[in-house]
């Protein structure tokens, strides 16, 4: 009698340390930092998202076991609820799913996940003790005494609203951390462009290139105009800065005041208007091989293939740069017309420059 008296007040002692209300607050608050550890994981591993649908379980159930110190069902339905919560607001951050992974795996997890969260929110009874308890929950006298502070009415509720509130604001924050860093990015990558961009950046000055080589300026001007830098020579050097008004600044150069024929020829074929065309009667009339080359381009495909193609084969005999006979050479081994289009591209082609 003495002993099933002492298990009895052991029991009382127990439950009566209980406190739901803890348990739901302590589980609101900790969906906090475990909603921020998964998106943290998930940034760096795609794949810990579905695992933390298994580790948020067992994180979600410590924290109400340790608020609540329950050892009844509604301590589980507290892990339970706050884990589904915590679920709901990593699914709408789009921080769960990850390419490859079949519903059926992921539905699974979650359920594992789920059952840890409820079956470690509670206090498990020894199985000498279970009788005991059983029969005090059970007990009319127990349910009357019961604490607000323990009815499922009164926690549940807090549970579901405090729990999805806290984890949206923790996801609007994530949200706006995540935005502020991709800007941070982006700002750090233009910086470092920038610097790029300053170390590779000639000066265009008119003294500066007054005192480069025409070839070498003519390189600058294309690795300006496409973002690729050729040197002297032909070989590739690397990326470089695009900016087409510095490769524009350069051929006006080349081509208003050293009135270099190859420069007026490109320039003419860039701005594609009347000065353009100016530019391109200039460069032929210097005696500019690709200008002549296209002049008969023009003529074969505007006025008369045949005749064209005649001038063509004439105008190659007296041809030393190998870019220009390249281009003879396709010409004459496919139909003239397949090569009009030629005529309207404005791209400033590398090999106007590779062979001058």
């Amino acid at each position: 009698m003495k002993i099933d008296l002492d298990s009895k007040q052991s029991a009382l002692q127990k439950i009566s340390k209980q406190n739901a209300l803890s348990a739901a607050l302590g589980a609101a608050f900790w969906s906090v930092p475990i909603l921020v550890l998964w998106a943290f994981l998930f940034e760096l591993k795609p794949a810990a998202g579905p695992v933390m649908l298994l580790i948020s379980g067992a994180l979600v159930g410590a924290a109400v076991r340790f608020h609540g110190r329950g050892y009844e069902r509604l301590f589980s339905l507290i892990g339970l609820i706050a884990h589904a919560c915590i679920v709901f607001v990593a699914w709408d951050l789009q921080i769960i799913l990850v390419g490859g992974v079949l519903a059926v795996i992921l539905v699974g997890v979650y359920i594992f996940g789920a059952w840890g969260a409820a079956y470690i929110s509670r206090i498990n009874v020894s199985m000498h003790d279970h009788k005991e308890f059983d029969k005090l929950f059970e007990s009319g006298d127990y349910q009357k005494q019961k604490k607000l502070k323990n009815r499922w009415f009164i926690v549940l509720p807090v549970v579901s609203v405090l729990t999805l509130v806290a984890g949206f604001i923790t996801a609007i924050g994530i949200v706006i951390f995540q935005q502020q860093q991709h800007i941070d990015i982006e700002v750090q990558q233009h910086q470092q462009r920038a610097a790029e961009f300053r170390s590779k950046h000639i000066e265009t000055s008119n003294e500066n290139l007054a005192s480069m080589s025409t070839k070498k300026a003519l390189t600058y001007a294309y690795a300006y105009q496409s973002g690729r830098h050729f040197d002297e020579r032909g070989y590739y050097k690397g990326a470089y800065p695009q900016d087409s008004f510095q490769a524009l600044v350069i051929l006006r150069y080349l081509a208003n005041e050293k009135k270099n024929p190859r420069a007026q020829f490109i320039l003419g074929k860039i701005l594609n208007n009347e000065k353009g065309q100016a530019l391109l009667l200039q460069a032929e009339k210097a005696g500019d091989e690709f200008a002549m080359l296209y002049s008969i381009y023009e003529f074969g495909c505007r006025i008369d293939a045949k005749r064209g193609k005649q001038l063509l084969m004439s105008f190659a005999k007296n041809i030393e740069e190998q870019s220009v006979i390249i281009d003879i050479q396709t010409m004459n081994s496919d139909d003239f017309n397949d090569h009009c289009i030629v005529l309207d591209s404005t791209e400033f082609d590398y090999r106007y420059i590779r062979d001058y």
